[in-house]
């Protein structure tokens, strides 16, 4: 199973996994303690910035989605892994 986790950085330097978005049955999947996050994911979207138009991508996209998540997410914050497989 293709999954990304999006973590946070801690005072400490420390980093805690706080959403797991995961591929199932070609739709993503996010489940963690960050609701306000996971509902942002799924209402708002997130960029496709492998595209010149820049689309946005939502859940519903699949594969796509998940590989853009490392993109989106890169901030001294809050940072998204590559896709991986569980």
């Amino acid at each position: 199973m293709s999954k990304v986790e999006i973590y946070k950085l801690n005072n400490d330097g420390t980093q805690k996994t706080v959403v797991v978005c995961s591929l199932e049955d070609d739709k993503i999947v996010c489940r963690g303690e960050a609701e306000n996050l996971i509902g942002i994911l799924e209402k708002t979207g997130i960029t496709d910035y492998s595209s010149k138009e820049q689309k946005t991508l939502f859940p519903k996209d699949g594969l796509k989605f998940l590989e853009q998540l490392q993109y989106n997410f890169k901030s001294g914050y809050l940072n998204a892994s590559k896709v991986f497989n569980n």
